[in-house]
């Protein structure tokens, strides 16, 4: 969802309930509004005039005399509804006092046409604008009210939250947006003083230089100095060689002034471009300190084949694309051209042969490098015009996490072109190129999903460590509230998995940004929100300085694979983001959160004897894997590393030619296999022209072995060989399930069939319905198969920094010099009343407190310290040395 519009909200009217159906002009009520002003800038008002306009009436006024009666009747209804993106009350218009300064005092008297007493309201104004809310109650009863007035409905919520000052986060970013048009002091006031209440310490406030003087006073007067802002995307787009698409970004006053032209963008460019974004705050009394945040980027990327003429047409661009194909050692003949002019970006279709598929291979790749570099430009422009370090970051989709993903989707035009395709930006890659010194994802989905938070932490954190960068993300309320401690979950996951950052994507209200905002369902989420910013607080002093400790267990992130994914379909579906590898990294990882195994993500240039050092374990799911990064995880792996294989991984290269050189090194050979698509544990089949083109989730097989029975879902490889050893599991029919085998010093586990879905799948979890009334968090996962996937680490010497005495209960630890923190994430749906946790910190414990229990009795032992505690939905436990 993009986040754009938390800064470029609508200003028509909107709705607060979805099922309400669309309004018609006659149902909006009608009335008449008159209006006078008693103050100006604290001066005589003899001599002055003003004109008082209510939708598209005006009158001119002298001094303070009352306007005559302004009619909003069903013409102004009609055109406020045509305008309105979604036409439901409660509906707003506007009452403009051209020639306002600040302060303007202005009363207003409204009555309505329908039978109903006349209302009165006194506005202390900053500016020219008051919004009025329209609105029928529940016995079609109509209403109208300023919009501090309408709002005193959601601070009721706010007045049973109040969290002292000094449990308050104060390190944190915890940032939220109050969204108004109005240039009402009250208004603003009760928006900013109400939600510092309930622990939030920034408030993202647009750029407009005409009015942050005063949004920056008010933040003073509700205890706040932190603000935070952004942009659309940067200037000159995702590319330094295309025009910017968004001319109409919310850059206010400044916007305009950054249309660049095509292959215009320089570094000079950019360096004035960040200038001018930063020094509206810095202008209106905000410290460059005080920026807690700034996104550079809303759901960034890009749709093929269009981006494949833009290339071909920008001589700027070419030459970037040429210079990056000469750095990965290719020459035009390498690429199937006879000079580096011929060589042109290609799409799939033309893929045909050795020299097309690199050359298709490393267009792919250079969009999103080269997007990276040029994100990388404008964060460094943007610390240059504040301060080193500053958050800023792109925000990536949580569905995506792709470079390339075939298939036209979204708003892609070339739906029907076999060239049709979305690219976005390597996360990892991203992360070591540092295009921002933040990165951050959302979370569109459920409270039953909240543990994917640790995933999405994992990937972003292992990013960020590349270029030294932190992570954060966009938590979304008004996808939460189905479970009590959902939202608290998803908070504390990110959190306790080490992001420093936190925004909330959005307050509101509503009805000023519909269709996003959580001001209708605050009841349901604010309080738990409020509690784990309370929790945060009182545990700052060991989170915000804390780090999680390095892994000794990682998967391997799939990148050149994507490329790959439907090569066979002439024209793609969008079922690419669910392919069988992908769906295995992720429930993999799963599993190892389940057993409370940390586990850090690698890339494929990680492949080597230095990049893989840290680490004991390594799974691959990737099916296609440059052959240069196959040789140098097999010396690991002979080296004394265990790699953990599934179906399919790494049986070609980068440019999907079969390459042996890993299964040949381990031993393990299996006959290629097409992948196959999986989408979530609901059976996928996708129809294109009235065909199926995928229909995975069938059964694989029922086995057994020494870890115990399970069940296999979706694709299954079939060896070459059978072995004669080192079989751990097979299947019913006699064929080997898992194989296990010595690689010099090291070895390799090997699953003919896919655990880490098969595992997701154990639980017997569908996804709820939209309108479903039951929802819980997956349970009833088959401990036999996460067993299996486990064995490879519980049978290495792997030392993990916490354990815990039972199953699906998460503890990741922040460590510094001040001590150790540790977040308690229950998985199992249920109170557990006792639950046992060994932590291994370098240093000698002499307290272990409960931000929910209090001080802990606790034991040092050569282990570790062990502590007891029962446990709801989360904790987070402080040990000091």
């Amino acid at each position: 969802m993009a986040i754009l519009a938390a800064i470029l909200f609508s200003l028509s009217g909107t709705v607060a309930f979805a099922a309400q159906t669309p309004l018609e002009a006659a149902d909006v009520p009608t009335f008449q509004l008159r209006a006078r002003v008693t103050s100006c800038e604290g001066k005589e008002l003899a001599g002055k005039t003003f004109t008082i306009s209510l939708a598209d009436v005006r009158a001119k006024v002298a001094g303070s005399v009352w306007s005559d009666w302004l009619a909003f009747g069903p013409k102004q209804a009609e055109e406020m509804l045509k305008r309105s993106r979604h036409p439901r009350f409660p509906v707003v218009t506007y009452l403009t006092i051209g020639g306002a300064t600040d302060p303007t005092t202005v009363e207003i008297e409204t009555r309505l046409k329908e039978a109903a007493p006349a209302t009165s309201y006194t506005a202390d104004l900053f500016g020219p604008r008051l919004t009025l809310v329209i609105w029928r109650d529940e016995h079609e009863q109509p209403h109208i009210a300023s919009s501090a007035e309408y709002n005193q409905r959601y601070w009721e919520v706010f007045k049973t939250i109040s969290i002292p000052e000094a449990e308050r986060p104060k390190l944190f970013p915890i940032v939220d947006k109050f969204c108004s048009v109005s240039n009402d002091r009250k208004e603003w006031m009760d928006g900013f003083s109400n939600l510092a209440r309930a622990g939030f310490n920034a408030l993202s406030l647009s750029a407009h230089p005409q009015y942050l003087a005063q949004y920056r006073e008010m933040l003073l007067k509700a205890g706040l100095h932190r603000t935070a802002g952004g942009i659309y995307e940067p200037v000159g787009g995702y590319f330094d060689f295309t025009a910017e698409k968004h001319a109409h970004a919310p850059d206010f006053a400044t916007s305009r002034k950054w249309w660049v032209e095509p292959g215009k963008t320089t570094l000079d460019t950019i360096e004035k471009w960040a200038q001018a974004r930063i020094a509206p705050y810095l202008n209106a009394g905000f410290k460059p300190e005080d920026m807690a945040m700034y996104f550079i980027s809303d759901e960034p990327g890009w749709t093929y084949p269009m981006m494949f003429k833009t290339l071909s047409e920008s001589p700027e661009g070419l030459q970037h694309f040429h210079d990056y194909l000469k750095a990965q050692g290719l020459t035009p003949a390498d690429v199937g051209a006879a000079s580096w002019e011929q060589a042109l970006p290609l799409g799939r279709s033309k893929a045909v042969d050795l020299p097309s598929r690199r050359l298709f291979y490393w267009t792919i790749r250079f969009f999103s490098w080269d997007s990276a570099r040029h994100f990388a430009n404008c964060a460094r422009a943007l610390e240059n015009a504040s301060y080193p370090n500053m958050p800023i970051f792109a925000n990536w989709s949580s569905g995506i996490n792709r470079l390339y993903s075939p298939g036209a989707s979204g708003h892609n035009p070339d739906t029907t072109s076999a060239d049709g395709a979305n690219g976005c930006h390597d996360w990892l890659e991203f992360g070591r190129m540092r295009g921002g010194t933040m990165l951050w994802t959302e979370d569109w989905f459920s409270d039953t999903l909240a543990y994917q938070w640790s995933y999405f932490s994992a990937v972003l954190r292992c990013g960020a460590e590349k270029s030294g960068g932190q992570f954060g993300g966009y938590i979304v309320p008004t996808s939460a509230g189905q479970l009590p401690d959902g939202i608290l979950q998803k908070i504390l996951t990110l959190i306790g998995s080490g992001a420093k950052g936190l925004e909330y994507f959005i307050f509101g209200p509503e009805y000023n940004f519909p269709g996003n905002c959580y001001s209708e369902k605050s009841e349901k989420v604010l309080p738990k929100m409020a509690e784990a910013h309370r929790m945060i607080g009182k545990a700052e002093d060991l989170l915000w300085p804390g780090t999680r400790p390095r892994a000794q267990v990682a998967i391997l992130h799939p990148r050149s694979a994507e490329m790959w994914d439907e090569r066979n379909i002439p024209i793609a579906g969008p079922i690419a983001q669910s392919a069988d590898y992908i769906a295995e990294e992720k429930h993999l990882y799963l599993a190892l959160q389940h057993a409370d195994i940390p586990a850090d993500f690698v890339e494929e240039d990680d492949l080597s004897l230095k990049g893989l050092a840290p680490y004991k374990v390594l799974y691959v799911t990737e099916p296609n894997i440059p052959a240069e990064f196959q040789q140098g995880l097999l010396e690991w792996v002979q080296q004394g590393g265990t790699v953990v294989t599934v179906t399919g991984a790494g049986a070609a290269d980068r440019y999907d030619d079969p390459c042996d050189i890993l299964s040949k090194g381990l031993g393990i050979t299996e006959q290629q296999r097409e992948r196959e698509y999986i989408y979530g544990a609901v059976k996928f089949g996708v129809q294109k022209y009235g065909k199926v083109i995928s229909t995975s989730l069938k059964k694989a097989g029922e086995g057994t072995g020494p870890l115990g029975n399970f069940t296999a879902f979706g694709p299954r490889g079939t060896l070459v060989s059978t072995p004669k050893e080192g079989i751990l599991a097979s299947f019913s029919d006699g064929t080997p399930a898992i194989i296990e085998r010595t690689v010099g010093n090291g070895r390799v586990v090997h699953f003919t069939w896919l655990p880490g879905f098969s595992y997701f799948k154990s639980s017997g979890w569908e996804y709820r319905k939209i309108d479903s009334t039951t929802w819980h968090l997956p349970v009833g996962f088959s401990t036999a198969i996460r067993g299996m996937i486990t064995y490879p680490v519980k049978t290495t010497k792997v030392v993990l920094p916490v354990t815990v005495n039972q199953a699906m209960i998460e503890t990741p630890m922040l460590l510094s010099e001040k001590g150790a923190a540790v977040t308690l994430l229950n998985w199992t749906g249920a109170m557990q009343k006792e639950v046992q946790i060994t932590v291994r910190v370098p240093f000698k414990v002499k307290s272990v407190e409960s931000i929910k229990q209090g001080n802990l009795a606790f034991r040092q032992t050569e282990q570790g310290v062990i502590c007891t505690l029962p446990l709801g939905a989360a904790d987070i436990v402080l040990l000091r040395p």
